[in-house]
């Protein structure tokens, strides 16, 4: 996707805007600060970094509407004062056109998107017709919206078309889209998506193919040569709901391929994604044990994780605070092992080899304003071990809010 591309799709989007008068806007935003110690520096150097995302619906009538959204990463603030340039990634994550038909047995929902639409490893999808409340696990937290923690994503430009059943549960859709995620071709994907939310059952299942359209074979040129094929997969899957015990469990695999040659690895364990979580409920008391091999790329996202391969138990309690209001308080307790992923448990006597981190992570989450203000620290307690005790501290401050 160029800058070309985004530009002449958002204008053509405002400039739909004009023509209905009763366009009316709902958003979603959030930011968060993270103070650290820089841990590549060899003395004390401490970081601030922000990150932060906006997403916003225009309603121009009741069957045509549109997303947009965008995040932000940014380097230290502080590196040379608060005020002078810093490095960072600004990302467009999705702007998307949707349009429904009302037919006799079901609603049809198309659309025409830039960017990473509805992903797997997220609940946006089962929100959106399903209109329910959040389930993803509280370990994949991110503040950097649709760029958080995804299984694989739907992105890239393409048109997508989805079925909602008006007699049962139940939703299909189709997806169509051009990307780049080959290095040197465009990958022409097409995707099958479904999805079901019963009382003590939820389900999101997608699976799809991608041709990398190579323009040249053997060093000759040809219209359309086809040497692999891409495959993908991912669900996220809910046994019982979000007021019983329950499983959490998310499971992806992204980018394998089909060649001719069978010696070829199919699938690179940096590209399988599994988190499986029971969650125990106590009254107004929640137990979450989380057990997970994460890609990098998605862990580099994350609020909590710092390594690909480990386990998160995750205590808290909620109470109500003048009506309203809510307080969310608890800790996470964390183990890892460093750059390792769940292949390397075949060889469990060096799971530990390059060593292995404990984190202690208590927070607090309360009603403030209009939104939600999220205070954390994070105690890293191997790195007392290690005598690097001015690295062993962080603190995150974060604040989401609706309107």
């Amino acid at each position: 996707m160029t800058r070309k591309h985004i530009l002449c799709f958002t204008a053509a989007l405002f400039i739909t805007t004009g023509l209905f008068a009763t366009t009316s806007f709902s958003g979603y935003a959030g930011g968060k600060l993270n103070y650290s110690a820089n841990p590549e520096a060899e003395e004390y150097d401490p970081d601030l970094k922000l990150q932060a995302f906006f997403a916003g619906q225009f309603n121009f009538s009741q069957n045509l509407w549109s997303h947009m959204e965008f995040s932000i990463d940014t380097g230290d603030l502080l590196g040379e004062s608060l005020f002078h340039e810093t490095d960072s990634k600004f990302q467009i994550d999705e702007i998307s056109l949707i349009t429904r038909m009302n037919l006799s047995t079901c609603s049809n929902y198309i659309s025409a998107f830039m960017g990473t639409y509805e992903p797997i490893g997220s609940d946006v999808f089962l929100q959106r017709y399903f209109n329910i409340k959040p389930i993803d696990s509280k370990l994949t937290e991110s503040y950097l919206g649709l760029a958080g923690s995804i299984l694989y994503p739907h992105f890239g430009i393409g048109i997508s078309d989805v079925l909602k059943l008006y007699t049962a549960p139940f939703a299909l859709g189709g997806y169509v889209y051009v990307n780049h995620e080959d290095k040197d071709y465009y990958v022409l994907n097409t995707d099958l998506r479904t999805a079901t939310v019963m009382n003590y059952f939820t389900c999101d299942f997608a699976f799809g193919l991608g041709i990398p359209l190579a323009n040249k074979y053997r060093g000759e040129d040809v219209i359309i040569a086809v040497e692999k094929l891409y495959w993908h997969a991912g669900t996220t899957i809910l046994l019982g709901n979000n007021y019983t015990n329950s499983l959490f469990v998310q499971a992806g695999i992204y980018n394998a391929s089909f060649t001719k040659q069978k010696d070829n690895s199919v699938v690179a364990p940096e590209d399988i994604y599994l988190l499986i979580e029971p969650r125990l409920l106590f009254k107004n008391t929640h137990l979450n044990l989380s057990l997970y091999s994460l890609p990098p790329d998605t862990v580099k996202k994350l609020l909590l994780l710092e390594d690909t391969l480990g386990m998160n138990l995750n205590f808290y309690s909620e109470a109500s605070l003048n009506g309203s209001n809510t307080l969310t308080y608890g800790s996470h307790l964390n183990f890892s092992v460093i750059d390792k992923n769940f292949m390397d448990l075949k060889d469990f006597s060096n799971i530990s080899e390059n060593g292995y981190n404990l984190n202690l992570t208590p927070y607090i989450t309360s009603s403030f304003l209009s939104g939600e203000l999220h205070l954390q620290a994070t105690f890293r307690l191997m790195e007392f071990v290690r005598g690097k005790g001015e690295r062993a501290v962080s603190v995150d401050l974060g604040y989401r809010t609706k309107f």
